[in-house]
């Protein structure tokens, strides 16, 4: 069996493989994982082998040329472009065949920014589900397996997860179903309860050591802070990991130290709250994850457990001098305040009100003295 575009995973591969051999393979599977570890690759060479592609498909040699199949079916989150009342996934299918060759390890943030849709949230609507319904029900090419790929699947509403749930209970023949998540937190109950879930962990290491050239210094330090995530890793190599994240949080730590007692300072502490509504809401996402970890690393070198550390900075930002800040006093509230923030951005809550809020909190928790 080949296993084309996907990197390591190789317990993942071997049980995949053995279905397929066995002609086990259930109408359903949801792979599950953060995008690094490479729940679409392995998805996307699953289906191609479920398709069972003859040889000339098999000397295509980029991504979306191997997935130009009709009988492979795409959805993903999309946004409407301009007035349209309905908007598919094959509206976008050349930006779509672009990010699969550009970047097979991308996550949300890296789709939407490919598709410029600015502050929108990409969705799976209904209307989406109604349509994939009727083409599954065509008969397939040449008569063989009909795949359905949905990457996003925690992006359905409930209309269209319910819709989606009527298609899983009553499949067409000889269709497949690769549903792939980040997290199954906002996966329907019902949906998850009939696929057959696969976790993927960090992708090895003997795998991620062979990306990085000898050249490179700190291979092993580069390849620690990836955590078995390619999509880390390919950051980490261009030297420009989370700069913006670590400028403006320290821009907004600089402010918050000073505004204690000083009013004159909450001017600039709301320019930052509004700095950060002014982003697009998965970029809000991926920055408040960053100081969730940027708070945990301050709080291990507080306490001198340095080879827990992962932070290494691109702005010249020293943590030594942060790291008696953050202690045993404020840093179960500094995660919730970025935690809770992360939920409400989800939810949709008014950005403007909710920084300036966590503006006013982050100044009074990091302000808190040691006890």
């Amino acid at each position: 069996m080949l296993w084309k575009f996907s990197l390591g995973q190789n317990r993942i591969k071997k049980h995949l493989t053995y279905l397929l051999e066995n002609n086990q393979v259930p109408h359903a599977q949801l792979f599950t994982s953060v995008s690094g570890y490479g729940n679409l690759t392995i998805g996307l060479d699953f289906a191609l082998q479920l398709l069972k592609p003859n040889g000339a498909s098999k000397e295509l040699k980029t991504l979306s040329e191997c997935c130009q199949h009709p009988n492979l079916h795409f959805i993903y989150p999309v946004v409407k472009r301009g007035t349209e009342k309905i908007v598919f996934s094959s509206d976008y299918i050349r930006e779509w065949y672009a990010f699969l060759d550009n970047t097979p390890y991308g996550n949300y943030i890296d789709w939407f920014e490919s598709i410029n849709v600015g502050n929108k949230q990409g969705a799976i609507g209904v209307a989406e589900i109604e349509k994939l319904h009727k083409s599954l029900y065509l008969k397939a090419f040449d008569g063989g397996n009909k795949v359905c790929v949905i990457w996003g699947i925690e992006k359905m509403n409930e209309a269209s997860s319910n819709a989606f749930l009527k298609l899983l209970e009553e499949p067409p023949e000889n269709t497949y179903f690769i549903l792939l998540s980040e997290s199954t937190e906002y996966v329907l109950p019902t949906v998850l309860s009939r696929c057959q879930e696969i976790s993927l962990g960090p992708i090895e290491e003997e795998e991620m050591i062979g990306l990085i050239p000898d050249i490179q210094e700190d291979r092993v330090h580069i390849l620690r802070q990836s955590e078995g995530n390619f999509r880390t890793l390919k950051l980490l190599q261009e030297e420009n990991q989370n700069k913006d994240h670590e400028a403006l949080l320290v821009n907004g730590l600089r402010s918050a130290f000073k505004a204690k007692g000083n009013k004159k300072v909450v001017i600039d502490l709301m320019d930052w709250s509004n700095d950060l509504a002014s982003l697009g809401r998965e970029k809000q996402k991926a920055f408040l994850k960053f100081g969730i970890q940027f708070f945990r690393d301050a709080f291990l070198k507080n306490y001198t457990l340095d080879e827990l550390v992962h932070f290494k900075s691109e702005t010249g930002f020293d943590l030594k001098k942060l790291a008696p800040y953050v202690h045993s006093g404020n840093i179960q509230e500094l995660i919730k305040l970025f935690e809770d923030h992360h939920y409400y951005v989800q939810r949709n809550s008014n950005a403007k009100m909710m920084f300036a809020e966590m503006a006013f909190q982050l100044t009074r928790l990091i302000n808190t003295p040691a006890a």
